[in-house]
């Protein structure tokens, strides 16, 4: 498979679980218009044949030497996919928040409010991509190692399977839904590993209640969103992670979370891209993050 065939790939699989409503309309997306600027080829041929790939969660410089010391002892390595962004993808990271305002007005927010906060964590982020974020880039370059990331369209297949499995579920306790998400299998993993989901309650909720499902959209959300959502009548928020900040604007603003895990939920996403890929002939090899689970041979 090519290089360029594994990012079109990744992309269209963003575009087909993704929460807007009218994507359908651009599943056929042109490489000079990349609806997910969070996500790009970084180095490499595109028409480069891959045949094993390193897919990893996270990206530094100290992965790249990683996966050069393994194709030094004989590891066929043909190059890197990470899931969070580097680089330009990192820099261009707030481009994608649109997601998360598009999610909140599904969820019944005023298109003013939800229009006023995107603005405010647009403006914050783009303030804040001001570091290097190009050292993985430049080590992949000079050694020759075709790197590519993938952010949204992960996290958008995430927040699919999520959708899909509280679907019909609101009278459920929470605490049967914790131990229900506690045996997806990336979970179980991450458990093994101490990292556990978890749940914030509220005192008088009796069931998940209508829920929010918070999987997509680049970063954190602004604290003010949870306040907004509750007022609409969600009574949960399902999440893969969250700062102390927006944990405490929970609880204030008494709703009831699901926190499932930032690995495990991102490995849940980027397990089932890599068992698309599998089926395309190309072998995965787990980096730093990854808790590999193959669905196609359980299906």
């Amino acid at each position: 498979m090519k290089w360029i065939n594994i990012f079109e790939k990744g992309i269209k699989s963003g575009l087909e679980n993704d929460l807007r409503s009218d994507v359908d309309n651009r599943i056929f997306y042109s490489l000079e218009k990349n609806p997910y600027p969070d996500s790009l080829i970084i180095t490499g041929d595109r028409e480069k044949i891959i045949k094993n790939l390193f897919v990893s969660i996270d990206i530094d410089v100290s992965v790249i030497l990683l996966v050069n010391q393994l194709i030094k002892n004989g590891i066929k390595i043909d190059g890197i996919l990470s899931h969070h962004p580097t680089g330009k993808g990192l820099y261009s990271i707030n481009e994608v928040i649109c997601l998360q305002r598009e999610n909140w007005l599904k969820a019944g927010i005023k298109e003013t409010d939800a229009q006023k906060l995107y603005e405010k964590v647009y403006r914050e982020e783009k303030l804040d991509t001001r570091g290097n974020y190009n050292s993985p880039e430049n080590a992949a370059d000079l050694l020759g190692i075709p790197l590519m990331c993938l952010h949204t369209p992960i996290d958008n297949i995430i927040q699919d399977f999520f959708e899909k499995l509280l679907k019909n579920k609101k009278e459920l306790k929470i605490e049967d839904i914790l131990e229900e998400i506690k045996e997806i299998p990336e979970c179980k993993m991450a458990s093994e590993k101490g990292d556990e989901p978890f749940i914030i309650k509220n005192p008088r909720a009796k069931s998940i209640g209508k829920y929010f499902i918070d999987m997509t959209g680049g970063v954190d959300p602004p604290d003010e969103i949870f306040k907004l959502l509750k007022k609409t009548g969600i009574d949960t928020i399902v999440g893969m992670h969250y700062n102390s900040d927006n944990i405490n604007a929970i609880t204030n603003s008494r709703l009831s979370a699901m926190i499932c895990g930032h690995m495990a939920c991102d490995s849940i996403g980027m397990n089932i891209f890599c068992d698309l890929l599998e089926k395309e002939g190309i072998n995965i090899i787990s980096g730093p993050g990854l808790y590999r689970y193959k669905r196609n041979e359980k299906n």
